[in-house]
């Protein structure tokens, strides 16, 4: 008797111990199961270039791919694969550039189980490249639009850094949005300080050699003579240096202002909701003979 007691206890101790194996196994992965199911879900589609520039092709594939790494980057979004993304288009028989209907983005967000599907546009105004998206909140087809503004196409990166920021804000209210951003810094205030510095360096050397300069018109003593009018003539050569490397410096400056507050060293941002109860349509048609003139506006 005490001996099945103890194979049952054995048995107990053991299964006990499996069950606590299978815990400790298993708890590492519960935490991110808890994190991915907080993220926030989307799907990037690829761009459709609209500009009549055929070289801003290869921009359809290479601006989803920037952005989906931008916003990968954030530990609330979740990223679907684009592998699933055109897994899905080939199932339901569509181009991915193509997708841009709001329905239809719909449709491929719901296959792919993103909560938001991002498509858009690659636009010219002028000699400027504008880069369009649409945030579709897949559950209501309830479209944020955002516009970037650059000046061209060697402006793309800032442009989609710029672009995922204020999505990412959108989404999660972390961070935040601007309105524009400067493609690169000119640091012209660190060539006001040193244009200040040497300016007041220069002031100081030039009341150095007018108080020996003074010195050595009143000397009365042949034997300080020599010392006023070699140290005036040091504080001058000094002043001298010091006035033409503040000037420098001012020019300097100045340039790089004007490069700095350049509009084109901008790139600009722009946002607006647009449901879908904002699009309409408006159509008529006229029967002229065996003639139909059809005229149809949207807004």
């Amino acid at each position: 008797m005490e001996a099945r007691n103890n194979k049952m206890i054995i048995k107990s101790n053991f299964l006990l111990f499996g069950l606590l194996f299978i815990f400790l196994s298993i708890s590492p992965l519960l935490p991110q199961q808890a994190k991915k199911s907080e993220q926030i879900t989307l799907a990037v589609m690829d761009f459709k270039n609209n500009s009549s520039v055929f070289r801003f092709d290869r921009l359809e594939r290479a601006i989803p791919e920037m952005l989906k790494t931008e916003l990968s980057h954030h530990s609330e979004i979740f990223v679907v694969e684009r592998s699933k993304i055109e897994s899905i288009l080939k199932e339901q028989a569509l181009a991915q550039a193509g997708v841009i209907e709001n329905e239809t983005a719909q449709k491929v967000g719901q296959l792919a189980g993103a909560e938001y599907i991002i498509t858009g546009e690659i636009n010219t105004i002028g000699d400027q490249l504008r880069i369009d998206a649409h945030l579709i909140k897949v559950a209501t087809g309830q479209v944020l639009g955002e516009k970037i503004t650059g000046k061209n196409i060697e402006s793309v990166e800032p442009m989609v850094k710029l672009l995922a920021q204020n999505l990412i804000y959108s989404l999660t209210g972390k961070g935040e949005r601007q309105d524009f951003i400067k493609i690169k810094r000119y640091y012209s205030n660190w060539g006001l300080a040193t244009t200040a510095a040497v300016s007041i360096t220069s002031a100081i050397l030039h009341f150095k050699f007018k108080s020996n300069y003074d010195k050595y018109q009143e000397n009365d003593h042949l034997a300080k003579f020599d010392q006023y009018y070699n140290d005036a003539n040091s504080y001058y050569k000094a002043r001298n240096i010091t006035l033409m490397i503040a000037g420098t410096a001012a020019l300097t400056t100045f340039i790089l202002w004007r490069k700095d507050v350049n509009e084109e060293n901008k790139i600009y941002a722009s946002s607006g909701f647009v449901p879908p109860s904002k699009q309409f349509a408006f159509a008529f048609a006229v029967h002229k003979g065996n003639y139909v003139i059809s005229l149809e506006l949207r807004f």
